[in-house]
């Protein structure tokens, strides 16, 4: 125990000894965490987006009048069986129309033509686990056993809505990662030449050290503790600027686009906010720790 703490002790004596050094291995380390958070922050909004609109948009197959129920229903059969779809609720004509009524009650204008006749068709209500899966759907329904009898899919005017929600989705993901890594790298390269250097200012310190019998790791501790210090602080000083943007921008983000689809954006941010933080924390601490073992392992021996 006694050891351990003369380890961290002279890690964090090196860590201020190297000041210049060590500020800007944290100053591109924070760069790093922060482009890391946003990148996470980001894609809980868009799974929690991604997952809303599936639960409110679906495929809706309009089927003509001529077609027997039990037709139908047969099509909902075999639709429940494809892996791609969720959910599927049928719909009946008289269904429809009491919905409708029920939507536009008190509106007569539009209640005026139903009361003689109801022009609704029955429909199926197709619900799918992922965005693209809406495309294998309509794929299916294309197929010409089925394609006879439908009147209209409605897929096919939210068609483009959801292909660019998609193709923006998975952008932002690359985007994301693309950006973290080449900050990742970057802070690796600068703590590797911070803890080189601070080998190098130890030199003769080492000589001793290895003369007098020390062991191997608590020559090496200190470094590491260093890398581990520096990823830690970068961490916290992330952790506290990222934290009260979130706080100040998901408020006014579900005040502009208003309920519903973005509507539970701050609810999100908070229930992962934690989860946020510690993977902050230990990345950089990871990234620290990797970076002061190479530079041990390619140095300390020559020094």
């Amino acid at each position: 125990m006694t050891t351990l703490i003369r380890i961290i002790k002279a890690g964090l004596i090196n860590f201020i000894r190297n000041g210049w050094l060590s500020l800007a291995s944290i100053t591109i380390m924070v760069l790093t965490l922060f482009t890391v958070a946003v990148f996470l922050i980001l894609n809980i909004v868009l799974n929690a987006g991604i997952i809303e609109i599936q639960d409110k948009m679906d495929i809706s197959v309009y089927f003509k009048d001529t077609i027997k129920e039990s037709e139908i229903l047969t099509v909902q059969e075999d639709l429940s069986k494809l892996s791609e779809v969720r959910a599927i609720n049928y719909v009946s004509k008289e269904e429809a129309l009491a919905k409708m009524k029920k939507t536009f009650a008190g509106n007569e204008k539009i209640l005026e033509p139903l009361k003689e006749d109801n022009p609704l068709p029955a429909s199926l209500g197709i619900k799918v686990y992922k965005v693209e899966d809406f495309d294998v759907v309509a794929k299916v329904l294309d197929n010409e056993k089925y394609k006879q009898n439908i009147h209209n899919i409605s897929y096919k005017n939210n068609e483009k809505i959801i292909k660019r929600l998609y193709i923006a989705t998975n952008f932002i993901k690359k985007a994301g990662w693309l950006i973290a890594s080449v900050f990742t790298v970057t802070s690796l390269i600068i703590i590797f030449n911070t803890v080189r250097m601070a080998i190098f200012a130890r030199k003769e310190e080492i000589g001793i050290m290895q003369l007098v019998g020390a062991t191997s790791w608590f020559i090496k501790g200190p470094f590491i503790v260093e890398g581990m210090i520096i990823g830690l602080f970068s961490a916290i000083i992330s952790g506290s600027i990222i934290i009260p943007i979130i706080k100040y921008i998901s408020p006014k983000i579900d005040s502009y686009l208003g309920t519903g689809l973005s509507g539970s954006i701050t609810m999100y941010i908070n229930e992962h906010l934690a989860s946020v933080i510690f993977t902050q924390i230990g990345v950089g601490i990871l990234i620290g720790t990797v970076s002061s073992y190479f530079a041990i392992r390619r140095y300390l021996r020559q020094a």
